[in-house]
């Protein structure tokens, strides 16, 4: 008779997960927003296909000594070891939401002795021993625990593409840092050089002052220069330094001097770019916009979770217990339906919260991709300007150089005064500095446009 009963609790069970089975799911489904794009990037010379992205980041770079910095930055840095802590923390969350689809199954075991007087001065004592095991399930009959777990499955996608998108910055920041401190030392051994030429100008005018050929307004005026020079040194100095320590930081470790390898013109594989590709790449490539994808397609299923709220929601429970003292069984199965009828408003408003959410984060989504563009017809233009630039300041350079010499042949034959030499080695220190940041920034500018197309985060 006992086995027929309990046969009860088994069909709901039963029933509850067919109805689990083939209930709707209400909210909106995803469809990914249409998003129109120019068929080439602004600023883009060819229509190939294929991307500069495409390259892996170990094969851009020729300094191994660059390639083992990224190589640590990538291991130790704390940013990385944040992102993927919390790519952990949303697995265990998606984790957490699936399981709530699932019966939740617990057993409970409770024992006890009592004591007890009875007339006449005797007792009695008896002891208590019973064993239960408890199910209860939430029939997802309108789709919001899918829907839960969809959105809980989004949000874990999404940081992954966080963690995707860290890594990239993290590998341009190491190689912008690791070129300006390249930079800085062409700086230095430029000042260093200035230097050794102004003290040779100083100790020949000195002569020239000692033979009645020069005053000692020139001598004032060859100190000054050389005062000056060597002011850059330690100005110099500390940028290295800061930017040191600031690269330190980057690969997770305590402020250090960094190792130099290449020289800043033997850095790069391939400077030639011929191939950024099209823009519809980027939206399936770039981590910030699979990250803002992501978080709208959580957005959407929140929806569903908020509408779900406002309907009826059906849970079932059953328990078997046994006791053994006296033996006995116990067994029960209860189902439940509740559906809310007022609340104040809280559940609509919940969905309009919810539909606000998702608005914001379709229009982050789209600022994401413009963005996207904008960052990679920037790095196109400052790529191809840059090269120009270069050019020029090369130019300047050859033309200070040759302004620098004849100014010394003339002021030595007498033609010129010791002011035309100065400003003509003003000018020629200017022009190396500048032609010096200008490589810099044309190497940096190869990085940004390969970061802007979304490489680096395989």
């Amino acid at each position: 008779m006992s086995q027929k009963r309990f046969a009860n609790p088994i069909l709901i069970i039963i029933a509850g997960l067919f109805l689990a089975l083939s209930g709707c799911k209400v909210g909106p489904k995803y469809v990914r927003p249409d998003v129109k794009t120019d068929s080439l990037f602004r600023f883009a010379k060819s229509t190939d296909t294929s991307s500069f992205a495409n390259i892996e980041w170990v094969k851009l770079f020729k300094d191994t000594v660059l390639q083992r910095l990224v190589q640590t930055g990538l291991k130790n840095n704390y940013n990385i070891r944040i992102a993927f802590a919390r790519i952990e923390e949303a697995r265990a969350a998606f984790k957490v939401a699936r399981g709530q689809q699932w019966p939740q199954i617990s057993a409970q075991v409770a024992g006890g002795w009592q004591q007890q007087a009875l007339p006449g001065g005797n007792t009695s004592e008896y002891s208590t021993l019973a064993a239960t095991g408890q199910i209860s399930w939430e029939i997802d009959l309108w789709g919001k625990l899918r829907r839960s777990k969809e959105a809980a499955r989004a949000n874990l996608f999404a940081q992954v593409a966080f963690q995707q998108a860290v890594r990239i910055t993290l590998i341009n920041e190491i190689v912008a840092n690791y070129f300006n401190l390249l930079e800085f030392d062409n700086e230095l051994r430029i000042t260093r050089e200035n230097i050794v030429i102004r003290q040779v100008s100083l100790d020949l005018v000195r002569n020239k002052m000692i033979a009645g050929t020069a005053s000692g307004l020139v001598v004032a005026q060859a100190e000054a220069e050389l005062a000056q020079a060597m002011t850059q040194l330690p100005m110099l100095e500390m940028k290295v330094g800061e930017n040191e320590n600031y690269l330190s930081i980057l690969l997770g470790e305590s402020p250090h001097a960094i190792k130099r390898g290449n020289a800043m013109l033997d850095q790069i594989n391939s400077p030639e770019i011929k191939t950024p590709g099209i823009p519809a790449q980027l939206i399936l490539r770039r981590p910030d916009i699979i990250q803002a994808e992501q978080t709208l397609v959580a957005a959407n299923a929140n929806i569903g979770v908020a509408r779900a709220m406002m309907l009826p929601s059906l849970g079932i429970s059953g328990s078997i217990g046994a006791a053994f003292n006296p033996t006995n069984l116990v067994y029960s199965a209860l189902g439940n339906l509740v559906a809310p009828i007022f609340a104040g408003g809280q559940l609509r408003q919940g969905v309009v919260k919810a539909k606000a959410q998702k608005e914001q984060m379709l229009y982050s989504y789209q600022l994401a991709i413009v963005t996207g563009l904008k960052e990679v017809s920037n790095a196109l233009i400052a790529y191809s300007k840059l090269i120009e630039i270069v050019q020029s300041q090369q130019t300047t350079v050859n033309a200070a150089q040759t302004a620098f010499d004849l100014s010394n042949q003339l002021y030595n034959a007498g033609y010129a005064s010791y002011l035309d030499v100065i400003q003509a080695q003003q000018l020629l220190f200017s022009a190396q500095v500048a032609l010096s940041q200008a490589q810099s920034d044309q190497l940096t500018a190869v990085v940004n446009l390969y970061s802007a197309l979304g490489g680096g985060w395989k």
